[in-house]
């Protein structure tokens, strides 16, 4: 109810039942029940309270969305550039010799990863340069970075007439000022001298400088290359909000990247080459001491006779076979001895130094056995290696401890193996030519001594000039290589401007935002809802109080006189009928009906409703009284058009007599009897022996006696009067009564013999948790018209 009195009107009104008791079993319906709450999710109560503040939820709704499109104002969309690498597969190597590829395929991304190729990148594209300020490119076209620098944020000030300048930081500390025209920014590490006609109308300029280091790593984190374990082509992937920006670094990064891989090819081929030239001037000098020493010979012993007859110098002079196989034989028994003496003598200064290649090589046999020539060359191949590794990595680094690994098995292993292997092969052959030639000695001990020696100097010659051979064509090999090197990397898909982003996620914020703005809405709905101390559900009453719920009276709209709606004054009526039924059965055949209403505090419609549930009981045939026991600031009075004075606290005083204090009222069934004057000394009267004497009087005249008290909060008032009728029925109005008030003062009942018949919940809305407490519409009681008799026949009228 919305604190307005239901008027005396015939339309609103029933019917009297008598002037007496009327019969009960007319009207034998069973109490109202309290419709309980659900014992599991309370959806009615979730949804009532999400209608009572959805105001509340729209604004945060609204909010929150206005705030996921305002972060999207400081989110770029981001682009994606994408290149292809190609790097040529590893060539198919057969043979004791074989040439490692420069970098093996698994290990390409993890050059593509060195500071060399991203620090060049990030050096060419000024990535460690961040302008924050909108000006012409050519301003930061020749900027460049000292090898020590100072990092940070910077401002450049420019005077009115731009010809100073003020470099400082973004604190406002001063690093250097001086004239337009000079380098800028050399006390903190900075190569700038920007053009004069870029800074046309340039007030201030803000940049952040980086280091290399740290503009690598950020490039990095937007770099993703991928390769497969046994693929050929490098995919890389740069993202960024710039798109022509990421295009240009990609493209630079597969410049480099190619330039770097090329550059490594040609060290290595630089490092092949120096090793064939030491190599072939080792064995150009051997060929030149091998040719020396056969001139010198020729020249002693060209003009000695051997066995008394001129020979000219050299074998070719002896005719038979079996000189020449003779000599063949001794020549190869030398050269075999010899070879077998030169590797015991290599192997054991190996036992105290380093094994030499150029040693062995120097050896004509070497040359012959393929498993010790290739075990040599791999030697040198590794070497190789092992230098160019070093000059690349630390003596900690795997590859280099697994080259040296390697470099130590051949020296100490796989060459001695060798070499121990055609050391016993020559000892075999020794010992069968020893043996062939003793047994032809007999048939050559004429041939000149002369001309053993000089045969076994033109065999040093011709193995000295074979050796160096072979060296000096790998060594133009090499050159020939390092002067024409291809790198195993190029170009194959340059990165192309992106035109569309890969990832905008500014719409997905707002859609995030609008969900996450909906679910804070609904939670703060929620969350209100169950801090909200007033009550608001028929559960509160009926599970927190302990009370049963006699009835429920709807909310009127305040309307002008005369416009009041027939439906909604037909709910209230209802509802204060129902309120009168579950009275009417609680005391049953005991007697009259007794009872005080109250509520916890003021304004939740305790007289509104003890008028209008006396009027309901006046007409439904009970002689009824209601008594304004509100003597602080009653106002019953005022409803009914009486006169306050005298009235109860009179009649407890003894200064008016009780036929005097009752006023009648329009209605013939009902009485009242107004508060009467104020007196101090009130909330002792109405607990005086006085009160109890009018009570019982009452009783004996009246079926139904309802006394309208204070609050329950404004003193003991209520607790007196309750004490003296007995009973107590409770007033809770929908969203106005505090629920922690109404459960602290119901404690106090507890040690009074008062019994709670109740509670009537007042100004409810006749719709989501309350919308089995009101009733169909349309069914309003309205009047039919007195039948007439015309002529012997009956015409009914229905309005």
């Amino acid at each position: 109810m919305a604190g307005n009195l239901i008027p005396n009107d015939p339309n609103d009104a029933l019917q009297p039942a008598g002037a007496g008791l009327p019969q009960l079993a007319d009207e034998a319906l069973p109490p109202m029940a309290p419709v309980e709450a659900d014992e599991g999710v309370q959806w009615g109560r979730y949804i009532a309270a999400l209608k009572r503040y959805k105001w509340l939820m729209l604004a945060v709704v609204i909010v929150g969305t206005g705030l996921g499109i305002l972060a999207t104002r400081f989110l770029h969309p981001e682009y994606t550039a994408q290149a292809t690498i190609w790097i040529e597969p590893e060539p198919e190597r057969t043979g004791p010799v074989r040439e490692a590829p420069v970098i093996q395929s698994f290990a390409w991304v993890q050059f593509l990863q060195t500071y060399q190729v991203i620090g060049t990148v990030v050096e060419q594209e000024h990535l460690y340069l961040q302008p924050q300020t909108k000006v012409d490119a050519a301003v930061f076209d020749k900027f460049q970075l000292a090898d020590r620098n100072q990092p940070g944020d910077y401002v450049l000030a420019l005077d009115a007439n731009q010809h100073r300048y003020t470099l400082s930081t973004s604190d406002g500390v001063t690093v250097e000022s001086g004239q337009l025209g000079d380098s800028i920014g050399r006390a903190v590490g900075f190569k700038w001298q920007p053009p004069l006609a870029a800074l046309n109308g340039v007030d201030e300029i803000k940049f952040t400088v980086q280091s290399p280091r740290d503009a690598s790593n950020a490039l990095l984190g937007r770099l993703t290359p991928q390769m497969a374990d046994n693929g050929n082509f490098l995919q890389l992937m740069l993202t960024g909000t710039d798109p022509r920006q990421i295009t240009s670094t990609l493209n630079t990064l597969v410049n480099v990247f190619v330039e770097k891989a090329a550059e490594l090819k040609r060290q290595k081929s630089s490092e092949t080459v120096k090793a064939l030239a030491l190599q072939k001037d080792s064995t150009y000098q051997a060929y030149q001491e091998a040719l020396s020493a056969l001139e010198h010979f020729k020249v002693n012993t060209i003009t000695k006779p051997t066995e008394g007859t001129p020979v000219a110098g050299g074998i070719q002079l002896t005719q038979p076979t079996v000189i020449s196989n003779y000599f063949g034989q001794k020549l190869q028994l030398e050269q075999i001895r010899r070879d077998r003496q030169a590797l015991k003598a290599v192997l054991d200064r190996a036992k105290s130094g380093a094994i030499t290649v150029d040693a062995f090589q120097q050896i004509p046999t070497v040359q012959n056995a393929p498993d010790l020539k290739a075990a040599l060359a791999d030697l040198t191949t590794a070497e190789d290696s092992l230098r160019r590794l070093q000059n690349r990595y630390t003596d900690k680094s795997t590859q280099v401890q697994e080259a040296q690994a390697r470099i130590q098995r051949l020296r100490q292993q796989t060459i001695p193996a060798y070499a121990n292997a055609l050391i016993g092969t020559l000892d075999a052959q020794e010992s069968m030519l020893g043996k062939q030639i003793a047994s032809a000695s007999s048939e050559l001990q004429s041939i000149p001594t002369r001309t053993i020696t000089e045969q076994r100097l033109m065999g040093e010659v011709n193995n000295a000039a074979g050796l160096y051979s072979q060296v000096a064509a790998r060594y133009m090999e090499a050159k020939l290589a390092e002067a024409s090197a291809i790198p195993d990397v190029k170009a194959m898909d340059p990165a192309v401007q992106p035109q569309k982003p890969s990832s905008n996620t500014a719409p997905r914020i707002v859609f995030m935002a609008f969900m996450a703005s909906i679910g804070l809405a609904v939670g703060l709905a929620i969350l209100l809802d169950q801090l909200d101390k007033r009550f608001r559900y028929p559960d509160q009453v009926t599970r927190e109080l302990g009370l049963s719920i006699l009835g429920a009276i709807p909310a009127i709209r305040r309307v002008k006189p005369g416009e009041r709606d027939a439906e909604e004054a037909s709910q209230v009526i209802e509802a204060f009928r129902t309120v009168r039924m579950n009275l009417a059965h609680s005391y049953g055949a005991a007697g009259p009906v007794l009872l005080t209403i109250t509520s916890p505090g003021a304004g939740d419609g305790k007289s509104l409703v003890s008028s209008n549930l006396a009027l309901s009981f006046a007409e439904a045939g009970y002689k009824t009284l209601l008594i304004d026991g509100d003597i602080r600031r009653g106002e019953l009075h005022r409803m009914f058009n009486v006169d306050r004075r005298p009235g109860l606290l009179d009649l407890l005083v003894g200064q008016s007599q009780l036929d005097q204090v009752l006023r009648p009222t329009t209605h013939r069934n009902l009485t009242m009897i107004p508060c009467g004057t104020r007196h101090q000394h009130g909330p002792e009267l109405l607990g005086s022996n006085a009160m109890r004497s009018l009570i019982a009087t009452l009783k004996s005249r009246y079926n139904v006696v309802i006394v309208d008290s204070p609050p329950l909060g404004a003193g003991i008032d209520p607790f007196v009067l309750a004490t003296a009728t007995g009973h107590m029925m409770l007033v809770l109005r929908s969203g106005e009564t505090d629920r922690q008030m109404a459960e602290a003062k119901l404690k106090l009942l507890d040690r009074l013999p008062v019994r709670i018949l109740g509670a009537v919940l007042n100004d409810i809305q006749t719709s989501g948790v309350y919308k089995y407490y009101s009733y169909i519409y349309g069914y309003t009681s309205d009047e039919e018209p007195t039948p007439q008799l015309t002529g012997g026949s009956v015409d009914t009228h229905e309005r």
